[in-house]
């Protein structure tokens, strides 16, 4: 053996003071890996356990929650929500949300969805509604609506139809115990201000005034329907219009074509709109005409409440209004008790009015002052007059504004009419003048002097 030989021998038999490394490799390995199995299995099991905690929490909430898509699709429900409407979860899912709605109540929610969606994530918007759940003891809502905020973390609801489209959150509360309270309370009242009234008289009063309403309940679904329909039709093809705008690009159609496009659209969305307006002022002035509506009388804080309604009324027709809105209210107002909601669409109707009816960029003007015992309200608009002899009949039903302009007498002359049944029903009163370029509409209203001003 030569000297290589033994020394390459003598290395290979020299003893190792360590083991080779791939031995090591095979016993440190699968020791870790079996911890790292371990502990994923039981963060797994403890993510787990808490999505089934929140899930039986969701379902078993008290109340009604439900998620849409933005028309109206209900994407998810609670179990006590379903059973509370009188139906099974999956009964509802991938309905629409307008099946649960009295027929008239169905235009008020499309248009609260409408606004949602084209408000900030922030917001939320509360009404009341009259439910049509056959199966269910519930029959009024304070319906709470609000879109869900972007999860970052990627979890969200499947909706296949409208993937990218923001998911609403709707929150049902019974109020039908406080109705129907309302309801008696106001009945009594009616009765005791009418004692010479026969048994029989009343019965058939009582007759006629329910067959009335079953005759509105009918025309009400038919007219307003397909309506609500349309306008969903309407709001979902002007979606359709900027998403294909944004993916194709202008280029694709030339500037003119694009521009008749959306004329087109604007013309179909107004008149529809404005149709819609003439059925609801019809059949709520039929309503008013039959009885007395059972106001939701709140304490109102009258420069903070008139500034909102405002902006709220540039923000939704701001096609109409080209004018600038000044107001001028009075400091140290008083609180007033009213109905928020009704006295509301009686100042948008007004305001609409003198939008339509004043230059553009002209000004018009809100004020708000204490006169007597009253709380008065002002609208005026300057560059137009109505003749003395119209202004007797301004309040008429069916009464048109004269004007030479044949597009701004669209309206069918509903809305001062019942701007005149609505206040008056407040207990206050309505007035015009109208003299050297400029018309004023006069609004007063109780104080309800018990009210505390703090």
């Amino acid at each position: 053996m030569s000297f290589n030989q033994r020394s390459l021998w003598h290395q290979t038999q020299q003893p190792q003071d360590t083991l080779p490394a791939t031995p090591v490799c095979l016993e440190v390995v699968p020791e870790r890996t079996s911890d790292l199995d371990m502990y994923t299995a039981q963060m797994l099991q403890r993510t787990q356990e808490e999505l089934q905690w929140y899930r039986r929490l969701y379902n078993h909430t008290p109340s009604i929650h439900l998620s849409l898509d933005i028309t109206g699709i209900i994407l998810s429900v609670n179990h006590f929500g379903a059973n509370s409407l009188g139906y099974q979860p999956e009964q509802l899912l991938q309905t629409s949300i307008f099946n649960l709605f009295d027929f008239s109540e169905k235009q008020r929610l499309c248009d609260a969805l409408i606004e949602l969606c084209q408000t900030s994530e922030t917001s939320t918007l509360n009404d009341e509604y009259r439910l049509d759940c056959p199966d269910s003891k519930i029959v009024w809502v304070r319906v709470i609506l609000k879109v869900l905020p972007d999860d970052k973390e990627g979890l969200k609801l499947e909706n296949k139809l409208y993937p990218n489209s923001p998911v609403i959150l709707m929150v049902c509360e019974d109020i039908t115990a406080y109705k129907q309270a309302e309801y008696l309370a106001q009945s009594d009242k009616n009765i005791q201000e009418s004692p010479s009234l026969q048994p029989s008289k009343l019965a058939e009063i009582e007759n006629l005034s329910r067959l009335k309403e079953e005759f509105l309940s009918t025309v009400s679904h038919e007219l307003r329907t397909p309506l609500t329909n349309m306008k969903m039709a309407i709001q979902m093809l002007g979606i359709a219009m900027l998403q294909a705008q944004e993916s194709l690009g202008e280029v694709t159609q030339p500037p003119a074509e694009s521009s008749k496009i959306s004329r087109y659209f604007e013309i179909l969305n107004n008149e529809c709109e404005r149709e819609i307006n003439l059925i609801n002022n019809f059949l709520d002035l039929q309503r008013l005409d039959t009885k007395a509506q059972p106001w939701v009388l709140e304490t109102i804080q009258v420069p903070k409440w008139l500034r909102q309604v405002v902006e709220q009324f540039q923000a939704r027709h701001h096609s109409i209004c080209k004018q600038k809105i000044s107001l001028n209210i009075a400091s140290n107002l008083p609180l007033i008790i009213c109905d928020p909601f009704s006295l509301e669409r009686v100042l948008i109707e007004l305001l609409t009015n003198a939008c339509k009816f004043s230059p553009l960029n002209a000004e018009i003007t809100i004020s708000a002052q204490v006169k007597l015992k009253n709380m008065q309200f002002q609208v005026i608009n300057s560059g137009v007059e109505i003749p003395g002899s119209e202004l007797t009949h301004i309040f008429e039903k069916f009464y048109r504004i004269p004007s030479n302009d044949p597009w701004k007498q669209g309206g069918a002359g509903l809305g001062l009419a019942l701007v005149d049944k609505i206040i008056k029903q407040l207990g206050g009163t309505v007035a015009v003048e109208s003299k050297s370029n400029l018309t004023c509409f006069m609004i007063e209203l109780p104080l309800h002097s018990h009210v505390s001003k703090n």
